[in-house]
């Protein structure tokens, strides 16, 4: 019989059954079947004819070593009793048939004993095998439970790690203080931070409680072919990162944008606003590109209509400038919009719609008041409350306001007039930077309008002093001309005059008496005074006209006092003054010496007249190496501080009563410093009220190398 190759393989892996363990079976077999026939024998009187008895055992014990021994063990068996006990000869052998059924039937049950044993002993070993084989499959078992639950510990500690690590993850995308927002491959909402839930909040469009999950384009089509809308689709077609700026009309904020695709397809997007660098660049810009403009020229209606050229249309859709006239009007000065035709259809409208100045609100109320006007958010309520003429509210309309800002065009004088903003088809929202932006614009246009106007009227007034200068000169040039003529005309005849009072006194027409010798004498010192009168206006004339000749050189000073001195002592005599004078040696002046005499004369001359007998007059010259100084003193009334300076002008006299006995017409002053100043020097005076005079003729000192 074949072994089950399972069994084998059990019998194999027991030390008995081994290699060479088939004769220790065997042997066991021999050596059970052998005990069993002793035990017979010792035993044989009290088995009754039971011979097989032993054998039986010893075949039982031997089929539980093998099928094989428990064959061996029933074959002993037979053979041993058949030999020892059943039969008498001394050899195997059957004698009878009672014999051979008790030996066939011993052999077919130790043969079924022995198959029964050994199916036993192999189920034996089969249990064990399986019961090892499930010992150990229950230590594997064992081994792989604990494994699991290792594994699954450690799943749990990273499931836990995992939650942390998203919860932190969470926490640092949720503490981002900029707007983020995630979409899908499809432009579904899968993330929204809160920054970003709040800007969608106050969005102007209708918007479903919860976004996640809604198509990006169905909710905000306006920014399909927007700027938003062109980078976001091209960073999702093109999976690159796109950053980029855009404004949004909306909301009126400017972002600052940079799109991130993700692995999965989608697309994540953070932004953050902009808006107040973006304002305080464009203001700069602005107040920049203004103040070149409105320098650039003075004439400020043109540079008012550039100004609301350029405005257009970052700042504003439609700009409009209205100035204020004398009358009280408005005189709309530009209207500029990015379509030629639209701003010749405004102009028509405001000529046939002119403002109501009168209106309590808009521009009539930024005029009065100088305060300007915002207005965010333009309704058809508001239009229609402006108005009260269907035709003019409907074509309004068609204008679709989004805002409007109003600011005053101000300067030092008051509101001059009025710059208006309009936002319509851009849509942009108009806020407080805006507004104070506008303010601004309008407050530098007050300062060119002003401007231009100073300088208009300055350029008016200069024509006008350029004519009356031209009609003056003219004017002067003919009274020089007629006073240069009346006063030759005049010496003729008074020197014809002194001629024949002279031929009388000298007795050519007969003796004369000495009362007529009297009056003779008084009608030469007449015509003496008169001469001298007019031969001041014949000088003043030359010096107002321009026609007086310089002769100069360097002149010792003593050379000129000493001419002038015997000029003027018959009047020193005549009123008893004292006179001195005091110069250094050698003193030149560079001066024209008859003219300088002129003035000394002068000046020497109105110091006797002013003087009180009694008095004095000196004379005193001082020089350096850059001028010389003639100083006239006398002791005479003096001259109040605030009359100085109108002695010098022409015509005028400080006491010109008819009691005051002075001659003159006022002229000697103005002559004398009109000769100063030709010979590069000055004529000035220092007095006090009962304390005399000092008149400094002052001219330049000659120099070591003038020829």
């Amino acid at each position: 019989m074949n072994e089950h190759p399972a069994h084998t393989s059990l019998f194999r892996r027991s030390p008995m059954f081994g290699r060479g363990g088939w004769l220790i079976r065997y042997a066991a077999a021999v050596g059970a079947s052998a005990a069993a026939l002793l035990l017979t024998t010792l035993t044989k009187p009290y088995l009754g004819g039971r011979d097989f008895t032993f054998s039986y055992a010893a075949v039982a014990i031997s089929g539980a070593l093998g099928l094989g021994p428990g064959i061996v063990a029933t074959l002993l068996g037979v053979a041993g009793v058949d030999y020892f006990f059943l039969s008498t000869s001394d050899h195997v052998a059957i004698s009878n048939s009672a014999d051979f059924l008790s030996l066939t039937v011993f052999m077919l049950v130790a043969l079924l004993i022995s198959g029964l044993a050994s199916r036993l002993r192999r189920a034996g070993l089969v249990a064990k095998e399986k019961r090892q084989e499930a010992e150990r499959l229950s230590g594997e078992l064992e081994e792989h439970a604990s494994a699991l639950a290792d594994q699954a510990q450690e799943l749990e500690d990273k499931a836990v790690e995992l939650a942390r690590a998203e919860a932190f993850n969470r926490a640092i995308v949720e503490s981002y203080g900029e707007p983020m927002v995630v979409h899908d491959s499809e432009w579904r909402f899968q993330y929204i931070n809160e920054p970003a839930m709040g800007i969608f909040r106050t969005s102007r469009h209708h918007l479903p409680e919860s976004l996640i999950g809604e198509k990006l384009w169905d909710l905000y089509p306006d920014i399909v072919a927007h700027p938003f809308g062109i980078n976001l689709k091209r960073s999702m077609d093109e999976r690159t990162p796109v950053s980029f700026e855009a404004y949004y009309p909306e909301s009126g904020q400017w972002s600052d944008l940079t799109c991130y695709p993700l692995p999965n397809g989608g697309l994540m997007t953070v932004w953050k606003n902009v808006t107040e660098r973006h304002q305080a660049d464009e203001s700069r810009r602005y107040l920049s590109e203004v103040s070149a403009l409105l320098g650039k020229s003075l004439d400020y209606e043109k540079t008012l209509s550039d100004l609301a050229r350029m405005v257009i249309p970052d700042l504003a859709d439609w700009c409009r400038v209205d100035m204020l006239q004398e009358d009280g009007t408005l005189d709309l000065l530009a209207v500029t919009h990015v379509d030629p035709e639209k701003v010749k259809w405004a102009k028509a409208l405001a000529r046939k719609y002119p403002p109501d100045i009168s209106a309590p609100v808009g521009m009539p109320n930024v005029l009065r008041t100088g305060i300007a006007e915002i207005y965010p958010d333009i309704t058809e309520e508001m239009l229609a409350s402006g108005t009260s003429d269907p035709e003019y509210l409907s074509l309004l309309k068609t204008v679709q306001f989004r805002g409007v800002i109003m600011a005053p065009i101000v300067s030092t004088h008051g509101v001059l007039g009025v710059l208006t903003l309009v936002s319509a088809e851009s849509r942009r929202r108009y806020g407080e930077k805006e507004l104070a932006l506008a303010v601004e614009l309008g407050r530098r246009a007050g300062i060119a309008v002003e401007n231009a106007q100073v300088h208009r009227a300055e350029k008016v007034a200069r024509a006008a002093a350029v004519e009356a200068q031209k009609a003056a000169e003219e004017a002067n040039a003919a009274k020089s001309q007629f006073l240069a003529f009346m006063s030759h005309e005049l010496r003729t005849p008074l020197n014809a005059i002194a001629g024949y009072v002279d031929l009388i006194l000298a007795g050519v027409h007969g003796p004369v008496a000495d009362a007529q010798r009297e009056a003779l004498e008084r009608v030469k010192r007449s015509q003496r005074a008169l001469l001298g009168l007019i031969n001041d206006v014949l000088n003043f004339a030359r010096l107002d006209a321009g026609h007086v000749e310089l002769d100069i050189s360097d002149v010792p000073v003593r050379d000129i006092l000493a001419d002038v001195e015997p000029l003027v002592v018959p009047q020193l005599e005549e009123k008893g003054l004292e006179y001195g004078f005091s110069c250094e040696n050698g003193a030149l002046v560079r001066a024209d010496q008859d003219k300088t005499q002129q003035i000394l004369l002068n000046l020497i001359s109105n110091a006797i007249k002013f003087t009180d007998r009694g008095g004095s007059v000196t004379v005193h010259c001082e020089g350096d190496a850059k001028t010389v100084q003639f100083a006239v003193t006398d002791t005479g009334a003096g001259i109040a501080p605030e009359k100085q300076n109108a002695i010098f002008e022409p015509f005028v006299q400080l006491d010109r009563t008819l009691k005051s006995g002075h001659q003159g017409i006022g002229l000697g002053l103005a002559i004398s410093r009109d000769l100063a100043l030709q010979m590069n020097g000055k004529l000035s005076v220092e007095s006090e009220v009962g304390k005399g005079c000092r008149f400094v003729l002052t001219l330049p000192a000659a120099s070591p190398y003038s020829d």
